[in-house]
């Protein structure tokens, strides 16, 4: 099988925003395949989305994702996927949702058909993406939050966005996760750790203490996810490092890629 594309995501933001433009051709130098961006990145460049899907045209390197959040915007509707699907993006991820309540939960699915109905005729994949709050248990049962909220969304409007290091951070085996939900996942959020900080195991550990490494560098099962993506299918691979550790953001992006074509490279035959 085809080895999936591998895209990035972060960790050289600050150069994405000085320059914009000159920085997406270097990554597309390194080898990177296709980026994710804030689903209103065109505002801070001053360009209509049709505009911006125009300049992306003529860099080799696709719009994996555009990133939104249920508290991100007021208007989180047929505006925001109007605009995700003329920036020609791949897939509209809701990139944070709250866990508050069962309850709370059911009315973000229903939200979430909704919006991956008019995602699906606009010619755009919802997906939801994941941190490690979703991972603890609803009050009251043995059901987790993601769990609940996959059961109640249709497979074909939502899909999933897996962020292998916050699921490990929240003490779930994220290939058990990625096996579970084989036939819903998008793309995967490839990302390390140092290691785990107490409360991991009930999914409440400090978050901002959270130690990252470069891909492949740490205690996350990177190779085990790789090679999942490939046996089923995953089309997208996304590099991210939340917080620098010890190399410079280009040094990580290097390594954190050098180590994700080697593991795929391993795959082969």
């Amino acid at each position: 099988m085809d080895r999936p594309n591998i895209g990035l995501i972060g960790i050289v933001k600050d150069d994405l925003e000085a320059d914009f433009w000159a920085t997406l051709g270097r990554i597309s130098n390194l080898g990177f395949a296709g980026v994710e961006v804030d689903a209103r990145v065109f505002e801070r460049l001053g360009l209509s989305p049709k505009a911006f899907a125009e300049r992306l045209s003529g860099i080799d390197i696709e719009l994996v994702a555009a990133h939104c959040t249920k508290y991100s915007y007021l208007d989180f509707g047929d505006d925001l996927i109007r605009q995700a699907s003329e920036m020609d993006a791949r897939h509209l991820c809701i990139a944070w949702g709250p866990t508050e309540s069962a309850e709370q939960i059911a009315a973000d699915a229903e939200l979430y058909n909704k919006m991956g109905r008019r995602c699906r005729e606009l010619g755009l994949v919802l997906t939801y993406h994941n941190h490690d709050h979703e991972f603890a248990r609803i009050p009251d049962s043995r059901e987790r939050y993601l769990e609940a909220l996959m059961r109640q969304t249709d497979p074909q409007l939502l899909r999933l966005h897996l962020d292998i290091a916050w699921a490990t951070f929240a003490g779930v085996d994220p290939l058990a996760y990625a096996e579970l939900f084989s036939d819903r996942i998008a793309v995967l959020h490839m990302k390390d750790l140092q290691g785990l900080e107490s409360g991991c195991e009930e999914a409440c550990g400090e978050r901002d203490k959270a130690r990252f490494i470069e891909v492949g560098d740490g205690i996350v099962p990177c190779s085990e996810m790789a090679r999942f993506a490939v046996k089923v299918g995953v089309e997208w691979l996304v590099v991210e490092q939340d917080r620098p550790a010890d190399l410079s953001p280009w040094e990580s992006v290097e390594r954190s890629l050098s180590n994700l074509q080697s593991l795929l490279k391993s795959f082969e035959g």
